[in-house]
């Protein structure tokens, strides 16, 4: 009987620490895809979306070749808002050309972004954008 508390005591001292413990280690959450993650806050702007967007527009310098190619077209980009704010791994997952992919890539540099939060701990997470671009030679 003794030789079964024994057990029992010690199974249950090993299995308390077998627990999974909080951490501030950002590479402990990383998905790309956001697929497993339920986060408690999602990263955001600061400035809000809509200030968001016209900073991104105020950015873009249409060339004139861009104004003559009547695009009507989105510019989807990624990348990650890391634990402490910063923007990093930038990927154009779809982009319309004529220098204009970077140029919102430098915008979206210039902002603020709160970090995303899971279980009160700043994690990375991956953001993606959809930015319509229209041009027309009337510009």
């Amino acid at each position: 009987m003794r030789t079964i508390f024994a057990i029992i005591f010690l199974s249950a001292g090993l299995i308390s620490q077998a627990q999974i413990n909080p951490t501030r280690d950002s590479s402990k959450y990383s998905d790309p895809q956001n697929m497993d993650v339920v986060y408690t806050a999602e990263a955001k702007c600061t400035v809000g979306e809509d200030l968001m967007y016209k900073t991104i527009y105020a950015g873009i310098n249409y060339s004139e070749e861009a104004k003559k190619a009547n695009i009507k077209d989105e510019v989807l980009v990624s990348f990650d808002v890391n634990f402490d704010s910063k923007l990093q791994e930038f990927t154009i997952v779809h982009g319309v050309g004529y220098g204009i992919d970077e140029q919102i890539i430098a915008a979206i540099k210039t902002l603020k972004f709160d970090a995303a939060v899971m279980n009160g701990i700043k994690v990375r997470q991956n953001v993606m954008l959809t930015i319509p671009i229209r041009t027309y030679p009337e510009m």
